[in-house]
């Protein structure tokens, strides 16, 4: 709550998870039970499946806002596959009372708050293109026709 109460003075805040709205919905309404800080929520069929089963999720649906504004925190780095360089991954939550994930997305959030880009931002923070293109690269190395 600490973070979602320091960002939403920066940011608008809007949930978007591949769960069941049903289910969304019970964490959102404990998590902000007076809706101050979350703005908007989306969910699972706001979503695009994969062929696999996978769920990721296209920034494009927020068609009124310029994606050079919005980033897509998530622990699973497809979700963001189509708009890699909006994406900040975060280490999934483990019941830790030390775990201090939260605070350093805090942190680096508002670091990019200044940014007119918040892409540039993570290309030159997170590097995950440089990164994605190196793995390809390696596994099509390894690949032997």
């Amino acid at each position: 709550m600490e973070c979602l109460r320091e960002l939403s003075q920066y940011f608008e805040i809007i949930v978007f998870t591949a769960s069941h709205g049903c289910y969304a919905n019970v964490v959102l309404d404990y998590l902000d039970p007076k809706e101050q800080y979350i703005h908007h929520r989306l969910f699972r069929e706001s979503c695009v499946q994969t062929e696999e089963g996978v769920y990721v999720k296209d920034l494009r649906i927020l068609a009124n806002r310029d994606l050079s504004n919005v980033v897509l925190v998530d622990n699973a780095a497809y979700s963001f596959g189509f708009q890699i360089e909006n994406g900040v991954p975060i280490l999934e939550f483990t019941n830790d009372t030390s775990d201090m994930e939260l605070r350093y997305l805090a942190d680096y959030l508002l670091k990019g708050h200044y940014y007119s880009d918040l892409r540039d931002y993570n290309r030159e923070n997170l590097r995950l293109v440089e990164m994605s293109q190196r793995k390809f690269e390696e596994i099509e190395s390894e690949i032997k026709f």
